[in-house]
C-alpha cells in the first residue's frame, strides 16, 4: 500500500552515531551529596508510605523490531517534526515516502507525524518493507482516517482480527498491507505474511532521540547488493561493508549531508573513495559532444583510515535537481 514508493537510495543509518559521554564517577557524586547534606544539618527524605515508583520507561525499540521483521538491510529514520516548515517536506512527499498510506485519510505528513521509519532487506525488496509511524493524532481522528483507508481499499479492506492489536487489510494501488494500531501514537504497516508479529510492537516507546541537529538518518548493510538499483544509479564497491548517512537542514532550505562507510582495510578504504567519486562523478553529469554538464557539483568521498567519508553542503538548488534524480531512477 504505496510501501512501493519508499526512496529507499537514502542510505545510511543510526549505527556509531551516537558519541558517548563521560559521566561524574558515582562515588564522588554520591560523596558529594552526602558532604552537602551534613554541612546543610538535613537528612534525605523518606518516601511517602504507599507511594507507587514510577513506571520504567518505555524501550525505544520500534526500529529493531521492524528491522527484525523486515530482515531489513536498508532503513530509513525520518525525524518528521523537524522538517515541518522546511522546503524539503515538499521534496519528500513528491517521492512517496509515506504519502500512499495516508493519502486521502485527512492525516497531514507534515502536521501529525513525529517520526517515520521505514526499513526492507534491499533497495528493490518494497513488498517487504516494514513501516513505523508516530504520530500525534487524537483516537477519534485517527479512526476516522482507517475507516477512509477501508473505504479506497480494492478489492474491499477488511478490520483483521486474532493480530493482539487493532488492525486493518488494505489494498491500494495494487499492494495489499496491513495497517496495525499497535500503541496509541504508533501505526505499523506490514506486508500481509508478516502481520501477527504486529503484536512485538505493544509496549514500544519508538525511537531514540536524535543526538544532533539532523533531521533524517540513512544506513544500508552490504550497500553493493542491498542499493543496486538502475544502471542511472551510481554503484557501491563490494568491499564496502556498510554505508550510513545523516541530513542535516539549514535554514536557507538547504542541507548538509554526512556519509561514513566501513571498509575491510585502509587500503580498501582508499581504493572505494576512488570508485564512489567516480561512480557519483558519471551519474550526476552527462557529456554533450566535447563539453561535461554536471547536475550538480559531485560529492567528494576520502579514507580516513578503514572508514570512507563524505561532508557536503547542498544548495536549495541542488536539493530541487537532487529531488528529480532521485524521482527518475526510483522503482515506482
Amino acid at each position: 500500500m504505496g510501501a512501493g514508493n519508499v526512496a529507499w537510495v537514502m542510505s545510511s543509518v543510526r549505527q556509531g552515531l551516537f558519541a558517548a559521554m563521560r559521566l561524574l564517577p558515582l562515588r564522588l557524586l554520591a560523596l558529594g551529596l552526602a558532604l552537602a547534606a551534613v554541612a546543610c544539618g538535613s537528612a534525605p527524605s523518606a518516601a511517602p508510605v504507599g507511594a507507587e515508583a514510577p513506571p520504567p520507561p518505555k524501550p525505544r525499540n520500534a526500529a529493531a523490531i521492524a528491522q527484525s521483521i523486515a530482515g531489513g538491510k536498508v532503513s530509513v529514520l525520518v525525524f518528521a517534526d523537524r522538517t515541518r516548515g522546511h522546503p524539503i517536506m515538499a521534496r519528500l512527499a513528491a517521492l512517496d515516502l509515506w504519502g500512499p498510506v495516508l493519502a486521502g485519510t485527512g492525516l497531514d505528513p507534515e502536521r501529525d507525524l513525529e517520526r517515520a521509519f521505514v526499513t526492507a532487506p534491499r533497495a528493490d525488496a518494497a513488498h517487504e518493507a516494514v513501516i513505523v509511524l508516530e504520530h500525534n493524532v487524537p483516537p477519534e481522528r485517527l479512526e476516522a482516517g482507517l475507516d477512509t483507508l477501508l473505504s479506497r481499499s480494492q478489492p474491499p479492506g477488511a478490520e483483521e482480527g486474532g493480530l493482539g492489536v487493532p488492525a486493518v487489510r488494505v489494498t491500494l494501488k495494487g499492494h495489499t498491507r496491513v495497517v496495525a494500531t499497535v500503541e496509541p501514537n504508533f501505526l505499523v504497516v506490514l506486508p500481509v505474511s508478516r502481520a501477527r508479529e504486529a503484536r512485538r510492537f505493544i509496549g514500544t516507546g519508538g525511537f531514540p532521540d536524535p543526538v544532533g541537529e539532523e533531521a533524517a538518518l540513512a544506513a544500508a548493510i552490504d550497500p553493493a547488493r542491498t542499493l543496486r538499483g538502475p544502471r542511472e544509479a551510481p554503484r557501491v564497491p563490494p568491499t564496502l561493508r556498510s554505508l550510513e548517512a545523516a541530513v542535516t537542514l539549514t535554514k536557507d532550505g538547504g542541507a548538509t549531508v554526512a556519509l561514513d562507510g566501513a571498509s575491510a582495510s585502509p587500503e580498501d578504504a582508499a581504493r572505494d573513495a576512488a570508485f564512489l567519486n567516480e561512480e557519483i562523478e558519471r551519474a550526476t553529469s552527462f557529456r554533450i559532444a566535447v563539453v561535461t554538464v554536471r547536475v550538480v557539483d559531485p560529492v567528494e568521498f576520502f579514507a580516513e583510515g578503514d572508514r570512507v567519508k563524505a561532508n557536503r553542503r547542498v544548495t536549495p538548488g541542488e536539493i530541487d535537481k537532487l529531488f528529480a534524480l532521485l524521482s527518475a531512477v526510483l522503482p515506482r
